[in-house]
């Protein structure tokens, strides 16, 4: 019998021990990733502009569903505008368009830009104005 009671410390004692460890394990941070290149921002703003379906209603050079991106890059240079506020939905459109285009913008910034961060915005209007600067006449 008191070899049992010794043996169930032991585990007991094991089992804590193991806790501690597994519980230091979690709590250790993910390391923090440094600033995205240029180039990284182009690239993921790319994928964002076609994985958040803006390309369905906006193209480079030519009007579509909405206005280009060259027009639309255009206007918030002239404005002083900001696109990632606007994209965000904190600030009203300032390009031109439609009332219907203004309701697809806002249902689109609501449904596909809902959880993005503003970091991911921040690439999207990168993208845009890199996009934008290679397609000048």
């Amino acid at each position: 019998m008191r070899l049992l009671s010794l043996l169930i410390l032991f585990l007991m004692l094991f089992n804590c021990k193991l806790d501690k460890k597994s519980t230091m394990v979690q709590e250790k941070a993910a390391p923090q990733r440094g600033e995205l290149s240029w180039e990284s921002q182009i690239f993921l703003g790319n994928r964002l502009f076609s994985e958040k379906t803006c390309i369905t209603c906006h193209d480079v050079n030519k009007t579509k569903i909405g206005p280009s991106v060259k027009e639309i890059m255009k206007i918030y240079k002239e404005e002083n505008g900001d696109i990632v506020a606007f994209l965000r939905g904190k600030a009203k459109p300032i390009v031109d368009t439609t009332s219907a285009q203004v309701a697809i913008m806002q249902a689109n910034i609501d449904g596909f830009l809902q959880n993005i961060s503003d970091e991911e915005l921040q690439t999207i209007a990168t993208y845009m104005q890199h996009v934008d600067e290679l397609n000048r006449d």
